[in-house]
Order: structure tokens, then C-alpha cells, then sequence
């Protein structure tokens, strides 16, 4: 295994290296490492709900779940989330997961296999790109967000697959853009293709669901993916759909079938944070309003990302930062092609805490 050490060497000089952070503070705006605090840009808690406890929930229904859910690990509790969740999705049903990959990579690969095709964004997260692998069907890569590019694949090779699979995600999480959800309905309605949607990080940001802002509304050739880790605050994932699909992945889903349930007090406290998220998003939508106009960085989510010329600018800049008191840590290749800062702005944050975060960025280029 000496083949390890060599492999990180090389990541360590190419400004690759990555190591965990052990925070002393619980999650929230302000973390605390080492004695330091720093305010965090880094979070996908958007609404400012991670920190919400409600011990009421975790006496009612204990830590763990206990089994898998079709063994003796689902409960009541599971189901009435799930329900809202369909509602607020404006969904038939919905099938709680244990994390937002295993949702992807479950739903993708219970869904598609052999003799089908699957078109796939060229920027979707990692889960979709491993669940279109396990699914054994033919994958297609469509550039970001383009929809010509994207008919041209379906024109010339539709016909030859029995079934077909548009799979996006609606906010990318790493550059915070949103996918042409109307043009993608109007080609899956077309072709006749499904399609699945990634709504982690729109999810309680751009609304309940990203189809609000296109006037759209789910039908039962439209699969949503959300996650509840990242507004919701809490842990988990779900599909929402169809009752047919509910009940097909109940029976066919490795990743819902082969593991132990979502812990019931974490669906409790989800029940709980979804009465707090209108609120919330309503103040979320007033920061990003003031950080758009104040950078000029025309994202239509909560994800402003910064682009850097170099793995090492990116470094240099997280460091500057942190220094300063702000936590924004460098994301560079492989889970970009370009380095960059991926900063995250919650309902948390306040105006002066967005107009320091933007003064000290332009301190650090007037500094090269």
C-alpha cells in the first residue's frame, strides 16, 4: 500500500490536498475552531435550521430507528412526513431516504438498466453521475443547460431505446445556476422521456420546489429528488412522485431496501423545521436580494461562486479570509474544473456580515 503516500505527495503539490476541520461549536453562523471564531459562508443551511433541537421529539422516538424500513424500522412518523412532503412538493406520494446519494443513486438505477437512455447534465452532482453508471443503461452527457445540444441527442438516438431518462439537477450546487426546467418539460413531453429532477439546494430557497418558478407542476413522468440536510436542517432525503413510483421503489430500490431507516425523531424535527421555513425563506430572499445587487454576481440561488484563475489563488484567498474571521473554504478540481469560492449566504446572515464578507474579497485582489 506504499502507493497511498506516493498518490497524496502528488496531490499535496498540485494544491489538491483536502483535510477535515473538527469544529468545537454547533452548526450554525458561527463556528468555533481552535479557540477562534469565524462566521460561516460555507453551509447548506440555508434557512438557518440545523441548530433547531426539539427534545420533545427525540424522547418520543429515541435515537435510532432500529432496522431497515421493511423489516421493523418504519413509523408513523415517517409517514406523515413523508405525506407533507408530497404536498408541499405537489406530488402524489413520497419515499423518505436515509441521504440525499442514496436517493440518486437509488432512484436512477432502480428506474433505468439495460436497453434504456439516459441524458445527463454535464455539471450534476456526483450521485447522479453513479447512479447513471449502476443503472447499466446508455448514458448520454448534454452540455450545461443546453437545450439544443440536448434535442440533438434525443433526435438522433430516441428511437433505438425503449425507454428514456432526462436527468438534471435544478440548482448546481457548486456555480448556483438553474436548469431550463421548461424547456426539459417541454422535450421530456415530447420524446416521451422521464424526467428527474435534483431539487436538493432549491428546496426551501427559490420556493417548495424549483417547478414554482417555471409555472410548472409535477406530473407522473416527473421524479423530484430533495434532500432534508440542507434548508430543512435536519438529515435525509427523499423522492417524491407518483403513487406507483412510491410503491415500485419500495420493492426495487437497493438503497431504500438494503439499509436502516431514517432515525424517526430526525422526520419528527423535519415536521417541526417545515413550519418554520416560509418565514425563514421569506428572510433568505431579502439577503440574497442585498448580495446580488452589492456583487454583482447574477445567481438566482443561494450559491455565489467566486472563480479563482488557479488552485493555489483559491487557497490563497480562503486563507486571507480566514484570517479575517470569515469561513470559506477553497473548492478546486476534482469537484470542479475551475477553483473557486463557493459562498453560501443564509438567512442568517446579516447585511454588515455580507458587506465585510464582499469588502474583504476586494481587499484581497487589490492586494496582488
Amino acid at each position: 500500500m506504499k502507493w497511498l503516500k506516493s498518490e497524496l505527495e502528488r496531490i499535496k503539490e498540485q494544491n489538491l490536498y483536502r483535510r477535515l476541520f473538527h469544529f468545537e461549536s454547533p452548526p450554525g453562523k458561527v463556528l468555533e475552531l481552535e479557540g477562534r471564531k469565524f462566521i460561516n459562508f460555507a453551509s447548506n443551511d440555508y434557512l438557518g435550521l440545523a441548530s433547531a433541537a426539539s427534545l420533545e421529539c427525540l424522547r418520543r422516538w429515541g435515537a435510532g430507528s432500529g432496522a431497515s424500513r421493511l423489516v421493523s424500522g418504519s413509523f408513523t412518523v415517517h409517514r406523515e412526513l413523508e405525506k407533507e412532503l408530497a404536498r408541499l412538493k405537489k406530488t402524489e406520494d413520497a419515499l423518505l431516504f436515509s441521504t440525499g446519494y442514496m436517493a440518486n443513486v437509488g432512484v436512477i438505477s432502480a428506474l433505468a438498466g439495460k436497453g434504456d437512455l439516459i441524458l445527463s447534465d454535464s455539471l450534476n452532482h456526483a450521485s447522479i453521475i453513479d447512479g447513471c453508471r449502476l443503472s447499466r443503461a446508455d448514458i448520454l452527457v448534454y452540455n450545461h443547460c443546453d437545450l439544443e445540444h440536448l434535442e440533438s441527442l434525443l433526435k438522433e438516438n430516441r428511437g433505438r431505446y425503449r425507454r428514456c431518462f432526462l436527468v438534471t439537477d435544478s440548482v448546481f450546487s457548486m456555480d448556483g445556476d438553474l436548469a431550463p426546467l421548461d424547456g426539459l418539460f417541454r422535450l421530456k413531453r415530447l420524446y416521451g422521456a422521464v424526467l428527474i429532477i435534483d431539487d436538493a439546494h432549491a428546496t426551501g430557497v427559490v420556493g417548495w420546489s424549483s417547478l414554482e418558478l417555471f409555472g410548472l407542476t409535477p406530473d407522473d413522468t416527473t421524479v423530484l429528488v430533495g434532500t432534508l440536510g440542507k434548508a430543512l436542517g435536519t438529515f435525509g432525503a427523499f423522492v417524491a412522485g407518483s403513487s406507483l413510483l412510491r410503491e415500485y421503489l419500495i420493492n426495487r430500490c437497493r438503497s431504500f431496501i438494503y439499509t436502516t431507516a431514517l432515525p424517526p425523531f430526525v422526520a419528527c424535527q423535519t415536521l417541526e423545521n417545515l413550519k418554520l421555513v416560509p418565514e425563514r425563506m421569506a428572510l433568505l430572499r431579502r439577503r440574497l436580494s442585498f448580495f446580488r445587487n452589492l456583487t454583482g454576481i447574477n445567481s438566482p440561488s443561494a450559491v455565489f461562486p467566486y472563480l479563482c484563475s488557479s488552485p493555489e489563488r483559491a487557497l490563497a484567498l480562503s486563507e486571507f479570509l480566514r484570517e479575517r474571521g470569515f469561513w470559506v473554504p477553497a473548492i478546486r478540481p476534482p469537484t470542479v474544473k475551475q477553483s473557486r469560492l463557493r459562498i453560501s449566504v443564509t438567512a442568517e446572515h446579516t447585511e454588515e456580515e455580507l458587506r465585510l464578507l464582499w469588502s474583504s474579497i476586494r481587499e484581497f485582489e487589490l492586494t496582488l
